[in-house]
């Protein structure tokens, strides 16, 4: 008896440890997922007016341009997220990774291929409406293969994706400056392609069953809700959206037009890079503990502190006379984004139905980008009309209202 005990206790010992050593893994190539998408989107979102800026257009057309590609990824994202609910059979990498192709394909011809401004404009669209329609596809990600057992820690990954976004931040700030904007297409390329090869990395591990998910399939397809529908079951829900987009209009015309808000307190890219820098650097530790942290305190609670945090953010930004104080504003960032991104993943994972929650998430980015179409297209003509100043101060009023509606409809989870 006592050999059979023993030998029971090694098997489930080995089994346990197999079982840990997967899950790390599989832990690993979720976080490398997150670094090379945010690393490429930092390249991208981060110093696009650097790079249009270089290539002759005005605030206005770059203003357009984003805020084109935030309506064209506005209308993307639910659609990806309704094929990904409504097609269990095909897994979410074999979603993302052509998508990604897609990227890298276009990324080589802006660098490779000179062309008139509008042919850079045209492709600079596409590339950035895609990269930000598949954001909802990389958190849900996350958690496909919850139902075997294999939890990711979204957190400390999505924090990781911070500091990959700070770095490249960083370096892009000094390798602009010491070449020229010209070379970032060529960023977009390194950058996407190591996506690519982590998503296609990321698969079941051997010895999980895969029929657990073809059951759970067959049962969440019959309770699937059309997007109507969904408005209709969540009206709340919706209600916090529209508030967050208020909020976010401010956080959108900093990060998109940062490099006009430093120029016009006596800044330069570098400078630019180095802010970034510190915001996104601080957003690891606040990622990386918000399990921890939503085990003690209510995930509502966080949200509601966020958003008050994204408005302490803004209002900061806009006092800023040199760049201590833009630091100061950056700082604010560990609090705001960095607390808002993990809670709001957690809160769709608690608040909607299985069957319905890559559509949750994907509401969530697709208001954060629909914040961008107005932020963008707005941003552009009033820096040009208006100034800085007066741009920064809509985001403030903007955010305050917000803030109201988010701390109103957030609900306890």
């Amino acid at each position: 008896i006592s050999y059979l005990y023993l030998n029971i206790q090694y098997d489930y010992y080995l089994r346990k440890e197999m079982f840990m050593k997967k899950n790390r893994s599989l832990n690993l190539k979720y976080a490398g997922s997150q670094i090379f998408y945010f690393a490429a989107f930092a390249s991208m979102m981060g110093y696009a007016s650097v790079f249009l800026l270089d290539k002759g257009c005005t605030n206005s057309q770059i203003g357009i341009a984003l805020a084109l590609s935030s309506i064209i990824a506005v209308i993307l994202q639910p659609m990806l997220a309704s094929f990904a609910d409504n097609h269990k059979n095909i897994e979410m990498r074999n979603i993302i990774a052509p998508i990604v192709l897609l990227v890298i394909a276009l990324s080589a011809i802006l660098y490779l291929i000179p062309g008139s401004a509008l042919f850079v404009l045209f492709l600079v669209v596409t590339i950035f409406s895609i990269m930000s329609s598949i954001m909802p596809l990389m958190n849900s990600l996350a958690f496909v293969f919850e139902q075997h057992g294999i939890e990711i820690n979204y957190g400390l990954a999505r924090g990781l994706g911070s500091v990959a976004y700070a770095i490249a931040s960083l370096v892009l700030g000094h390798v602009v400056e010491s070449f020229s904007p010209g070379i970032l297409p060529l960023f977009y390329i390194i950058f996407t392609a190591l996506l690519f090869v982590v998503v296609k990395m990321f698969v079941l591990p051997k010895g999980y069953e895969k029929e657990v998910v073809k059951e759970d399939t067959k049962q969440e397809e019959t309770e699937q809700l059309s997007f109507g529908k969904f408005c209709m079951k969540y009206k709340k829900f919706i209600l916090f959206l529209v508030g967050f987009v208020l909020v976010y209009f401010a956080h959108t015309i900093i990060n998109n037009f940062f490099i006009q808000i430093i120029t016009n307190i006596g800044g330069t890219s570098a400078d630019m890079g180095n802010a970034v820098f510190v915001a996104a650097m601080l957003e690891l530790p606040t990622m990386a503990f918000f399990t921890k942290m939503s085990e003690k305190i209510n995930c509502g609670t966080l949200i509601k502190f966020s958003i008050l945090m994204f408005c302490v953010k803004h209002a900061l930004t806009y006092f800023a006379t040199n760049m201590i104080m833009i630091y100061l504003a950056q700082v604010c960032q560990m609090f705001a984004y960095a607390l808002f991104v993990p809670a709001s993943v957690y809160y769709v994972n608690e608040k909607i139905a299985v069957a319905d929650r890559v559509k949750g998430q994907s509401l969530v980015t697709t208001s954060m980008t629909l914040s961008g179409v107005f932020a963008n297209f707005a941003g552009g003509i009033m820096l040009d009309a208006l100034g800085v100043g007066h741009v920064l101060l809509a985001g403030v009023i903007l955010s305050i209202v917000g803030a109201v509606i988010v701390i109103l409809t957030t609900e306890k989870v």
